[in-house]
């Protein structure tokens, strides 16, 4: 195993105050299970508390790769029975469907736009999903750049409107973004990360209540090296009581960083293709990343199309190489991916992609660490699925 590149001595914290600057109205559906879930759920991906306001990085959070889960959340991890998966398609419209505990699909592909009032003036570029508590929160980019959010609840039905998170943040008139990532907490947090059309890192939070952090943070100012990276991609994850980040540069390296419980920052990017012994002959262009057991499992399509796998384990220690998705699949001839992400199911790891040819394909990576022996086409499930074709894709657990 390599040595971790990024348990840190030193942390940054955010300098944007936790006020938000609006309340959204809570759903007053199934109230008693979503209590229930909030104390204890962890989606497959862990758990987060926050004390946004602090300063400095407490003894208990420097330890960080102590964290074991519990066996309440392991339970809780094992009952998140269903993938949901949102899709970008060809036409800028957002579509939903699932993958139900039966391992059958949902009969066809939703529009969510549809199903949102401002939904027919709106079109996007980027999708990520999440889920909080029992609902599915949706974060979503539209081509001026602004990020829209909108939630699926437990009973099936969508929130009226597609709601502009640009407009909550104090800064948000001033940033456009080109890419969107999201993660949700134990507490009903929804954590938000994208970058800016420079390629600068951003963040921001959704609380329990419905409203937003004041500002979005810049995450490259939280890291010393932060000054010199730009990135193309990212993607988020939550463990234990940390947001965990994963991007890629301009020049196809994968980076790692973390915000602990308290608000602050690993003190610097960490280089994952330095972890790896095949690292320096791999660029990525997309990735996704999920945890399970604490452990955060990342995805990533490489330039040539194909698909690569690592962890980063609880200690802060690097699996010893990438390892080649496609060659554990017998069904990799034709198939090279141009994006990806995944999420842990009852605990196994669930990847979705996108091929050239703009279908959504499916597979998973079992407990023991084997992996599924072929890509299914997930749009072949679909009775519309031959009539859509995707650019973006996203995975969630969700009980």
């Amino acid at each position: 195993m390599s040595l971790s590149e990024d348990i840190p001595l030193e942390t940054s914290t955010e300098s944007s105050p936790e006020e938000g600057k609006i309340s959204a109205a809570r759903s007053s559906q199934v109230l008693a299970r979503r209590t229930l879930l909030t104390r204890s759920l962890a989606l497959g991906t862990g758990i987060m508390g926050l004390n946004f306001l602090e300063s400095h990085l407490p003894a208990s959070a420097a330890a960080v790769s102590n964290w074991k889960p519990s066996s309440a959340i392991q339970h809780i991890a094992q009952n998140t029975t269903q993938l949901h998966s949102c899709g970008r398609a060809t036409d800028g419209k957002l579509y939903h469907t699932i993958r139900l505990s039966s391992s059958a699909w949902q009969s066809s592909f939703g529009n969510i736009n549809d199903q949102e009032s401002n939904g027919r003036d709106l079109r996007f570029t980027d999708v990520d999903c999440s889920g909080v508590a029992d609902n599915l929160h949706v974060a979503t980019l539209a081509p001026d750049g602004v990020i829209w959010h909108t939630i699926r609840f437990a009973s099936g039905s969508w929130q009226s409107a597609f709601g502009n998170v640009n407009n909550q943040e104090s800064n948000g008139g001033s940033l456009r973004f080109s890419n969107v990532s999201c993660a949700g907490t134990m507490s009903s947090k929804l954590h938000l990360t994208a970058l800016s059309r420079s390629g600068i890192l951003w963040h921001t939070i959704r609380f329990a209540n419905g409203s937003w952090a004041q500002a979005f943070g810049n995450v490259n100012n939280q890291e010393s090296n932060g000054s010199i990276l730009r990135f193309t991609n990212t993607d988020c994850a939550i463990s234990g009581e940390n947001l965990h980040v994963c991007a890629i540069d301009r020049n196809g390296t994968l980076w790692h960083t973390i915000r602990f419980a308290d608000g602050s920052w690993a003190r610097s990017f960490g280089n994952v293709n330095n972890q790896e012994s095949n690292g320096s002959a791999l660029r990525f262009t997309d990735v996704g990343c999920a945890t399970i057991d604490g452990n955060l499992h990342v995805t990533a399509v490489a330039e040539s199309g194909i698909l690569w796998h690592t962890i980063r384990f609880t200690d802060g220690s690097w699996a010893p190489a990438f390892g080649n998705v496609n060659n554990q699949e017998s069904t990799t001839s034709g198939l090279r991916f141009t994006d990806v992400d995944c999420a842990n199911v009852a605990n196994a790891l669930h990847v979705t992609a996108i091929n050239r040819v703009d279908n959504i394909w499916h597979t998973i990576r079992f407990a023991n660490g084997s992996w599924q022996s072929v890509f299914g086409n997930v749009n072949h499930q679909e009775s519309n699925g031959n009539t859509l074709r995707f650019t973006a894709v996203s995975a969630a657990g969700v009980v």
